[in-house]
């Protein structure tokens, strides 16, 4: 069976779109009590990064369910190191969120941490669209978003120098803001990707290649 039209990657998908969608939906929240002072709703603020280790868990998974059929297609030299990058990125995810669940880092650190995995996330991403648009698998429009969608994720990837200075305390730097340019991708673009490819995956036209 190929992991590029199975329905069963249709369905992590649609796992991971709905797990982005929510974590949208709880910042907004979370923001919308810290600003209104409405302190019953500062808890999604927690809820948020929760579901954003969940959401980096099930794009790693997805980079795992999707890595045979994609090394069939890739240089032997790009056949780990997208899948580890991914897995990777799902862990300082995680971490991010552990230190400012814990106290041991303010939203500044934290958030680089956050950046940085996803921008890891965006090069699986860019990788495996550019090479489904390369054996036209998927179709045109969707591949155009993942690649768009990849090269905003990787722009987290500069969070990784605010990760090694040990930058925190300011919500904004010029380098949270310009990193932080990246949630375009993680936070709006990529979990509309995930739907659109779930979408088309779970219709007839998936169900028919996967026999």
């Amino acid at each position: 069976m190929n992991e590029f039209t199975s329905k069963k990657t249709g369905w992590l998908a649609l796992a991971a779109g709905v797990m982005g969608v929510l974590a949208v939906i709880s910042l907004i929240v979370f923001f919308v009590g810290l600003f209104q002072n409405i302190d019953s709703l500062l808890f999604m603020g927690a809820l948020n990064d929760t579901i954003n280790v969940i959401a980096g868990i099930l794009s790693a998974i997805l980079a795992s369910r999707l890595h045979p059929a994609l090394s069939r297609l890739l240089e032997s030299r790009w056949r780990l190191i997208v899948l580890i990058g991914a897995w990777i990125g799902a862990i300082y995810i995680a971490v991010g969120s552990w230190l400012i669940q814990t106290g041991q880092a303010d939203v500044e650190l934290s958030s680089y941490y956050y950046f940085f995995g996803n921008g890891l996330i965006g090069i699986w991403l860019w990788v495996l669209n550019r090479t489904a648009r390369r054996q036209s698998i998927w179709p045109h429009k969707l591949t155009a978003l993942g690649s768009i969608t990849s090269m905003f994720m990787m722009l987290g990837l500069l969070g990784l120098s605010g990760i090694l200075f040990g930058l925190d305390g300011s919500e904004y730097s010029p380098l949270i803001m310009v990193s932080g340019l990246s949630y375009v991708g993680t936070g709006i673009l990529y979990p509309f990707w995930c739907l659109w490819l779930a979408r088309w995956l779970l219709s007839s036209y998936g169900k028919q290649n996967t026999g």
